[in-house]
């Protein structure tokens, strides 16, 4: 009963549509099969499929069911099919699989053979497994629910090949325990089915990589109002399916063609790393999923991945690569590491504008992690270009019981904006600000409900999601930790909002702790705000005053032996503004852009500077109004 070369195939159904089951049924099936076996037939079909009605077998309506070897009952809408599809030449160690899914119809054809064909009256999925070392198929299945899928595939032995399609509406046939499943075969695309997509994929019982058979389409509008195209795979698929050998030759194919950008990673001695296992300090007792953001720029991801494998504490299973459109290059660098990839369609033209496609791939990303762990407390947000340090996740881990004993406190960011060699030299500690940092923090599942959600920008307002969320953060008066020294290191010098010059000058020369451990020193001094506060005060109180007769950008005044900690008053006509703080950012060769002040607590901004712990307060700020001295004016450049 072999697939090949014969295109022909014999279908036969018996079900209670047809009436009763009569002996002249059995007969008829009977004499056919025999001689389809006997060789009494002018064409011998490559494969028998035989479909009973279930209902008829349980009632043991028909008796011979157990004869025919690999029957399994299905759905009682049975069609005898005897017929072709596209069919394109293979090479003898390949099958031809053509699989279709559309609004109307799904189908699956092997070599040419028609194996299903659905209509519109049955929503499902419909599924057949080959055994590639002996060329056969078994009979289709179909299936009305996700729990239906999930016990079928437990039965299913490893190193078969599945071939699935849906019809109608799958995301109400596909319940959570389903698409895990069928993410362990390979799926990068289950968990964001929604409404009326289309879906054809192959997987692999027993797969430990990505599967590179799958495709979606989209409705062009996501109200339900419209269908998505058909989602269409005529491939010619490997019948021996050996993971190692498969990334290996894809990694050489993938190296011939890019091993000028990609260097190490393409080197003849590269290997996916192992991900280590034990973690340096009895904090690492929390894990998190990790939400990598990602869309075409596989040169930096690969470089983020291999900072991650070697980060203690990192667990490769908690990691989703979300990716925006399909990009073959992002596709590659995912399987050959190893990870979990989820690839979205690309965004349609309402979301052409950059901001909203960044902003609507981040909203669909979170949307799917949380429903993938609906129970998870918090997330850890990274981009694809966000190299991490050692200490990342022991970074992480010692701030989170902060985070849960102050309800003041938004999230906790591993970026200092502020980070560059000269102005940040303590790896155990930490700040609070009311200006989120983003690249590379941690969110909580309440905030995302009660904040983050709510308040994410609409298409198409071309608004960065960041701008959004900050106001949002300073409306409620919640703050964000972050470190004095960073722990990731930004590489995005090209990308939607990257600029050479800007990367180049503010970007290109950060400090990132290289251990992987730090004791985190000030963690007590975090919670609450008031109490925050407090210990600003006390710091600009016992700080001692530049003379601010001199002129602040002359650095020498801030480069002396010995720790101090200085104080700086810059003029402002009121609270909110910060037009003297961005020309003393300037001087000071601190990061700033438009309208942001980062790093700033309630109009003070808290840097080491040359050495020197240096406090930076606006005159308009509560603290220079209790604390300023009378004989200090405030610096204003002009």
């Amino acid at each position: 009963m072999t697939l090949l070369p014969s295109p022909h195939l014999v279908y036969l159904g018996v079900t209670r549509r047809c009436g009763p089951v009569t002996p002249i049924h059995l007969l008829v099936s009977i004499v056919i099969i025999v001689a389809c076996i006997c060789g009494f037939v002018l064409v011998k079909p490559d494969l028998i499929v035989i479909r009973v009605d279930e209902n008829a077998i349980r009632a043991k309506d028909f008796q011979l069911a157990g004869v025919f070897r690999g029957l399994v009952p299905v759905t009682d809408q049975v069609d005898v099919i005897i017929g072709h599809c596209p069919s394109i030449s293979c090479t003898a160690s390949a099958l031809h699989v053509y699989a279709e899914s559309a609004a109307e119809t799904a189908k699956i054809c092997v070599n040419g053979n028609i194996l299903f064909n659905g209509t519109k009256t049955e929503e499902g999925i419909a599924l057949i497994v080959i055994n590639t070392f002996t060329e056969t198929a078994d009979i289709p299945h179909f299936f009305h629910s996700g729990t239906e899928v999930v016990q079928f595939l437990k039965s299913v032995k490893e190193n078969r090949m599945v071939v699935l399609v849906g019809n109608g509406n799958m995301s109400e046939t596909l319940n959570l325990e389903a698409r895990f499943a069928l993410e362990k075969l390979g799926s990068s695309m289950v968990h964001v089915l929604r409404g009326m997509d289309t879906w054809a994929f192959i997987g692999l019982v027993g797969t430990t990589s990505i599967s590179l058979y799958e495709v979606m389409e989209s409705p062009t509008a996501r109200d339900g109002a419209s269908r998505a195209d058909p989602a269409i795979f005529d491939q010619c698929i490997p019948k021996k399916f050996d993971n190692a050998k498969v990334l290996g030759r894809s990694h050489l194919k993938f190296c011939l063609q890019h091993k000028e950008k990609y260097g190490e990673f393409c080197r003849p001695t590269w290997s996916p790393p192992s991900a280590p296992t034990v973690s340096p300090t009895s904090f690492l007792t929390d894990t998190f999923p990790i939400v990598l953001i990602a869309g075409d720029r596989a040169w930096y991801l690969w470089q983020v991945l291999a900072s991650l494998y070697s980060a203690p504490g990192f667990i490769l299973s908690n990691l989703i690569v979300f990716q925006d459109g399909h990009s073959p290059e992002t596709f590659e660098v995912a399987r050959q590491f190893g990870v979990r990839l989820i690839a979205y369609p690309e965004a349609n033209s309402k979301h052409s504008e950059q901001a909203d496609r960044i902003a609507m791939h981040y909203k669909r990303s979170l949307d799917t992690l949380w429903e993938m762990y609906p129970e998870q407390e918090y997330v850890i947000v990274l981009e694809d270009d966000l190299i991490v340090a050692p200490d990342f996740f022991d970074y992480f881990h010692q701030i989170v019981p902060v985070l849960r004993a102050d309800t003041s406190l938004f999230s906790a960011s591993s970026w200092n904006d502020n980070g560059f060699p000269h102005s940040s030299i303590d790896s155990t500690m930490i700040y609070r600000t009311d200006f989120f940092p983003g690249l590379g923090w941690l969110l909580s599942k309440k905030w995302w409900l009660q904040i983050v959600e709510p308040t994410w920008p609409t298409c198409c307002m071309g608004r960065y999601w960041d701008w959004n969320l900050r106001a949002a953060l300073k409306e409620r008066g919640l703050d964000t930790l972050y470190p004095d020294v960073s722990r990731s290191y930004y590489i995005g010098n090209l990308g939607a909002n990257a600029d050479p010059k800007v990367f180049w000058r503010y970007f290109q020369e950060r400090r990132m702790t290289r251990d992987q451990h730090h004791q985190l020193a000030n963690l007590d001094e975090l919670i609450g705000t008031e109490a925050y506060s407090l210990l600003l005060a006390d710091l600009i109180v016992h700080a001692t005053p530049v003379d601010h007769s001199r002129d602040p950008c002359n650095t020498d005044y801030f480069i002396s032996p010995g720790f101090k900690n200085l104080v700086l008053y810059y003029e402002q006509e009121e609270p909110g503004d910060f037009k003297q703080a961005f020309a003393l950012a300037k001087c000071f060769n601190l990061y700033w852009d438009k309208d942001i002040v980062p790093g700033s607590f309630r109009g003070v901004i808290r840097i080491h500077y040359w050495g020197n712990q240096l406090l930076i307060v606006g005159s308009q700020s509560a603290f220079a109004r209790k604390l300023k001295p009378k004989d200090v004016k405030p610096f204003k450049i002009t």
